[in-house]
């Protein structure tokens, strides 16, 4: 490929800016405008771009320093030759210290100035070119590294010899490390528990190119994770390998997305299912034992699930209670009664609406579900309670109308990850409740009896 050299002359000597241009141009590759003045000269940089500029000292105007200083302001980089006559020892220091890259003197031997002139020319411009290329090589490096640094994927570079050169974060992360120095210099096989990785095989891999497959992978401290595994060989201009990039996808949290998926569509369906299930219920069964058992279905393992009515005056009574049942006698010897029956009223004004609309954590924990009618050092005591963590709840209510409150006690140190399912089956309760009242009241009106 051919680059052309497009170089701007600017010289008040129309013979000589002739025979430059004639000389210059022979070789095929270099092309030359031609200006009258260090004016002209400027403004024909203003449309157009040139790889060197070539100058006169004297001309009409500005001079060739001048001129210098002009485009040095724009652009200190384009190469610059003073090519003049004016041999004065301070004209050369002072285009020098200015930033010309050559100067060159004038004289009788056109042709061998011409020579040195073009020579001059093609260092100037292939140096620039090389800086160029430099830098624009050091962004794309910079580029590239960035990409990897911040890339989720986790990516390891490797050499010939299977030894890791380069491992980005996520590539760090996913074996359990955190200083890269950890692992640079080690081999890549030296994290593979299965299958085992020979050295000829990763000299096949050369040939090969490339190669997916899974792989268990061991982490820093023991562990061992499957993985999916793609490699891929890296090589220079010439197609000689220079190493391979290996970049891997932890199957074990996609098989945990996996299983959290499944989980909460199975939640949904049983949601579903329990909610049919409710609407069939005879008024005299015990909903709130039935809505008990399926909330400590849904809850985390190990929860306690308190549901309690809420009557016309403000009273709350405890109608169920699930969960473990030593969990369950524990708090009923520190109350000391049974939990069935326990019935608490709210002072508080305007009780439905203090009730939280979804499931939220429950501040002041058993204390609150009690309504404060417990002595605190009693709520103290159940709250110390080894299987006791953070309370959460929510009322039972329809259209402002509250039919009851539920409380469910999270183990210690467990949080709920399917409060929207929780919400889904309250609000399916709460609708029950509310047509079951009806009923109830529409019979009553009607004396009639139940079924």
């Amino acid at each position: 490929m051919v680059f052309v050299i497009r170089i701007l002359h600017a010289d008040d000597d129309r013979a000589l800016r002739e025979l430059v241009k004639h000389f210059l141009e022979a070789s095929g590759d270099l092309v030359v405008d031609s200006a009258i003045s260090g004016d002209v000269a400027e403004s024909m940089l203003d449309l157009h771009t040139y790889d060197a500029i070539v100058s006169d000292y004297t001309m009409p105007g500005c001079n060739g320093i001048e001129l210098l200083r002009n485009i040095r302001r724009k652009d200190p980089r384009i190469p610059f030759l003073l090519f003049s006559d004016q041999g004065d020892e301070a004209i050369v220091i002072d285009a020098l210290t200015s930033g010309a890259d050559f100067f060159l003197p004038k004289g009788f031997q056109v042709r061998s100035q011409c020579i040195q002139l073009e020579h001059a020319i093609r260092e100037s411009v292939m140096r620039r070119r090389a800086e160029q290329e430099q830098v624009r090589v050091s962004s794309l490096l910079r580029i590239r590294e960035a990409a990897l640094q911040s890339s989720l994927c986790p990516i390891a570079l490797c050499d010939t010899e299977g030894r890791i050169q380069y491992a980005n974060p996520a590539g760090l992360a996913i074996w359990g490390y955190t200083d890269e120095n950890d692992v640079i210099g080690k081999y890549a096989t030296d994290f593979v528990v299965s299958p085992e990785i020979s050295r000829s095989a990763i000299e096949e891999l050369f040939f090969e190119r490339t190669w997916s497959g899974q792989a268990t992978a061991r982490r820093k401290d023991g562990s061992s994770f499957d993985a999916r595994v793609y490699v891929s060989t890296l090589a220079d201009d010439s197609g000689h390998p220079i190493g391979f990039v290996a970049s891997f996808t932890d199957l074990s949290r996609q098989k945990d997305a996996r299983s959290r998926l499944e989980s909460y569509i199975n939640d949904i369906r049983f949601v579903s299912e329990k909610a049919n299930e409710m609407t069939e219920i005879p008024l005299e069964n015990d909903i709130f034992g039935f809505i008990a058992d399926a909330l400590v279905i849904l809850a985390p393992r190990g929860s306690i699930v308190i549901l309690s009515s809420v009557h016309a005056d403000a009273t709350v009574r405890l109608e169920a209670a699930r969960g473990d049942d030593a969990s369950l006698k524990r708090i009923e010897q520190v109350i000391g009664r049974p939990l069935m029956g326990l019935t608490f009223h709210s002072n508080a004004d305007g009780f439905g609406a203090k009730l939280p609309g979804s499931v939220i954590e429950v501040e002041g924990g058993i204390d609150t579900i009690t309504f404060g009618q417990l002595p605190p050092e009693m709520c103290q005591k159940i709250q110390d309670l080894p299987f006791i963590g953070k309370v959460i709840g929510t009322g039972l209510s329809w259209r402002g109308q509250v039919y009851g409150v539920t409380a469910i006690i999270l183990p210690l140190g467990v949080t709920a990850e399917n409060i929207d399912v929780l919400d889904l089956f309250i609000r399916h309760c709460s609708a029950v409740l509310q047509r079951r009242q009806a009923e109830a009241m529409l019979r009553s009106a009607t004396l009639i009896p139940p079924e």
